[in-house]
């Protein structure tokens, strides 16, 4: 009799240590060690392939993903306006189909979970959210999904109606884009004032702009404070800290610390819809080495993938880790680890997840590579072979290449 789901054998987890056997059962990891004695109903032999916990990505649109541009602009607020007149007319089939193709190919690339932002407008119209929240529901058990209310804290009666509701729906946490607010304290006062009643966290796009006058995160880290919400908050982009002054930025970041605020990275997004008309134009990004050094929880995430706001992108967190490294000047060994760490155990601090890792009685959600060499796993963005998740390969990957002729020496 077999004495576990599976074995894993043969497993790189760092360059410098031996191969190991991770031994699975009932969704965990039971055991890792080199040349386990434990059988397995289903084993592998990796053969020195890297094995990695699951990739997380801590920030998406999928409401609004695959929805082709015209954003002749590529501006934030041209792309806003696109949005606003497609969503007049999109269905629930339609968010539910989009929303499915994303999360499948986010699957295949490793991914294990995701959050969403799902836009809540006071119109009534929550299509989309019942979409999403149903796409929840349905991939439970390939991927952990949580969706976050986009609303407008701090709006009209119909709009703060929209976000109570769509909390009383069932989102995850509370969302809002404060820079485009008309009063963006008081939109932040209103978000942490409805995660205390909601007992939700926060998750707020903050200061999405490319003007080093508009900054709101000192505020937010303020009011974090005051409300006793350390840990609970996360701030989207924070592009404004990246424009400001050393003296101000550190400032800023004394007070995030503090506060605990989670802080995400959109390296693809911000690069697209920042500094349009500015010369030199702005790389766009927050300062992420200096919140690492701060002992900031930074993650990097996608977030919109092939729409309006961003017509590039893939669902494929290592890439946005590479990007991430590019732009941040993570190319030390040390930093490039950060960089992984940016998606896979920061982002999974940003999403509250229990038992992540790689570590004994640790959720079996894993990612195994196209690659015998750990050190690569940033800077060459190597093929996924599979994806387990609860202890159940999920995907694995057929592939062959063949050469036509003979070996050439250099293959």
């Amino acid at each position: 009799m077999p004495d576990v789901a599976w074995v894993l054998r043969n497993a790189r987890i760092e360059d410098t240590t031996p191969l190991i056997d991770i031994a699975i059962e009932e969704g965990r990891i039971r055991a890792l060690a080199p040349s386990l004695s434990l059988t397995g109903r289903d084993e592998w032999d990796l053969k020195g392939a890297v094995v990695l916990p699951g990739l997380v990505d801590a920030h998406l649109h999928l409401d609004r993903t695959l929805i082709e541009g015209g954003n002749r602009s590529g501006t934030l607020q041209e792309a806003t306006q696109i949005w606003r007149g497609e969503k007049l007319f999109l269905t629930y089939e339609s968010y539910l189909t989009r929303a499915w193709r994303a999360l499948r190919a986010a699957i295949s690339e490793g991914t294990v979970a995701l959050r969403t932002h799902v836009d809540v407008d006071g119109s009534g119209n929550l299509t989309a959210l019942e979409a999403l929240l149903e796409l929840r529901k349905q991939s439970r058990g390939l991927v952990d999904l949580q969706v976050v209310a986009l609303g407008c804290p701090g709006g009209d009666r119909g709009e703060q109606r929209a976000l109570q509701t769509a909390l009383e729906m069932g989102a995850d946490a509370v969302g809002g884009t404060p820079a485009l607010a008309p009063d963006p304290r008081h939109s932040i006062d209103v978000a942490l004032n409805l995660a205390e009643s909601f007992g939700r966290p926060v998750d707020l796009h903050i200061d999405e702009v490319d003007d080093p006058r508009s900054l709101t995160l000192e505020y937010l880290a303020e009011r974090t404070i005051e409300h006793g919400l350390q840990g609970l908050v996360t701030a989207g982009h924070c592009c404004t800290l990246g424009l400001v002054d050393d003296a101000t930025a550190d400032r800023v970041i004394d007070r995030v610390s503090e506060a605990r605020i989670n802080v995400v990275t959109l390296p693809s997004n911000d690069l697209v819809l920042m500094g349009r008309g500015q010369t030199p134009s702005p790389r766009g990004i927050t300062r992420v080495r200096e919140l690492l050094a701060r002992g900031i929880n930074v993650a990097a995430a996608s977030g919109s993938v092939r729409d309006p706001f961003d017509p590039f992108g893939r669902y494929d967190p290592l890439f946005i880790a590479n990007l991430t490294a590019h732009l941040a000047h993570l190319s030390g060994t040390q930093t490039l680890r950060s960089a992984l760490e940016m998606v896979t155990s920061r982002a999974a601090e940003v999403l509250g997840l229990p038992d992540y890792g790689l570590h004994e009685g640790a959720a079996a959600d894993l990612v195994v590579l196209k690659s015998r060499q750990a050190a690569e796993v940033v800077t060459a963005v190597p093929e996924r072979l599979a994806t387990f998740k609860g202890g159940e390969l999920v995907v694995k990957a057929e592939r062959h290449r063949s050469w036509a002729g003979e070996k050439s020496s250099w293959v």
